[in-house]
């Protein structure tokens, strides 16, 4: 039984993805909850939620160029 490379390709982004997505949404939701407890530090938390999300949006990266070159 062969398996088809499409499918292990499919699988490989559906579960790269599954971890980004859910980093970017508690990072979302921590940067909206430290802003309603400190409004005087939006600044700070937004600049480090912004940090944040482009590193965890580059493991989603990461994945999708070892799916499309191997």
């Amino acid at each position: 039984m062969e398996i088809d490379p499409s499918l292990v390709k499919g699988l490989t982004i559906a579960l790269g993805a599954i971890g980004p997505a859910l980093g970017l949404g508690m990072i979302g939701a921590a940067a909206v909850q430290s802003v309603g407890r400190n409004p005087d530090a939006q600044s700070k938390i937004l600049t480090m939620g912004l940090i944040m999300a482009g590193l965890v949006d580059a493991i989603m990266v990461f994945v999708l160029i070892i799916v499309f070159t191997v």
